[in-house]
């Protein structure tokens, strides 16, 4: 799979980016992982995720947004390594 944003380097922390952003750049898939689930104790992700712009991507309209498991990919230090 080849990344939308050839520029973002892989990190542990990744990097924040708007909705305008994720717009522009018109994903095929998005892979969604919901800090708050695991710090704060409630999903709020899908909300936040799927607005109006984001409604404009390829992944919205293909039902390609997938919700990761919060506790395997945020808590395990660096993520889940296959």
């Amino acid at each position: 799979m080849v990344p939308v944003d050839k520029s973002i380097e892989a990190s542990t922390h990744g990097m924040n980016v708007s909705f305008e952003y994720v717009m522009e750049q018109d994903p095929e898939l998005l892979y969604v992982i919901d800090r708050g689930a695991v710090v704060g104790g409630e999903s709020s992700a899908q909300q936040l995720v799927e607005n109006q712009l984001v409604e404009n991507t390829q992944a919205y309209q293909n039902d390609r947004i997938y919700y990761l498991p919060p506790d395997y990919w945020y808590l395990s230090g660096g993520g889940l390594v296959l």
